[in-house]
């Protein structure tokens, strides 16, 4: 499996205040953020149905994201929080308007890196967060949740290797690596939220 992916950038611990403060809203946002990582797993399923390898990996993976969504999603509830039904994810729309969608192997390699990048960002974020919390049942569910991130982004980054080769996925990514730092350089944000600009 591939290394971890360098990310560009790092969370400060001012995110992680900020969420604890405000922590069933944010609980509210990791679990939709779960069910959303599932559901654009399987997507990348039907897209791709021919690939036994990516079928086999990523029907896998929504299932353990699915898992995490009844998890967390739980935790909101006990926390008080409601889930929401729409919501604007500015960092994922980011990356996902950088895809290329018009042909292949570039729709695929790009899919698939985004997916690897967002994955490697909520694992960065996770640990930076598990340094702030102090309820037992949260910190084992974010050890839990820490290390699914940590082999979901190298997972993600695989496939595309797969897809597009070696040369093109490790141009595309440094491309791409540089979208991702920027979603996340607004400034300090008011979000309450997994992937929030700091």
């Amino acid at each position: 499996m591939s290394s971890p992916i360098a990310l560009l950038s790092k969370t400060p611990a001012a995110w992680a205040e900020r969420s604890l403060a405000h922590l069933p809203a944010f609980l509210a946002d990791h679990a939709v953020c779960e069910l959303q990582a599932s559901v654009y797993a399987l997507s990348l399923v039907g897209m791709y149905p021919g690939n036994a390898v990516l079928v086999d990996r990523l029907s896998a993976l929504a299932a353990e994201e699915l898992r995490h969504f009844r998890k967390v999603s739980k935790e909101a509830r006990r926390h008080g929080a409601s889930l929401a039904t729409k919501r604007r994810n500015f960092y994922v729309k980011a990356l996902r308007d950088a895809c290329r969608m018009q042909k292949e192997p570039e729709r695929g390699l790009d899919l698939l890196l985004v997916a690897a990048l967002i994955e490697a960002r909520s694992h960065e974020r996770f640990e930076v967060l598990l340094g702030f919390l102090e309820e037992p049942r949260l910190v084992k569910l974010y050890e839990e949740l820490v290390r699914a991130e940590a082999r979901h982004g190298p997972a993600y980054l695989d496939l595309a290797r797969e897809h597009a080769g070696d040369a093109a996925t490790q141009a595309r990514l440094e491309e791409l690596l540089i979208v991702e730092a920027r979603a996340l350089a607004g400034g300090p944000g008011r979000e309450v939220t997994v992937h929030a600009s700091v």
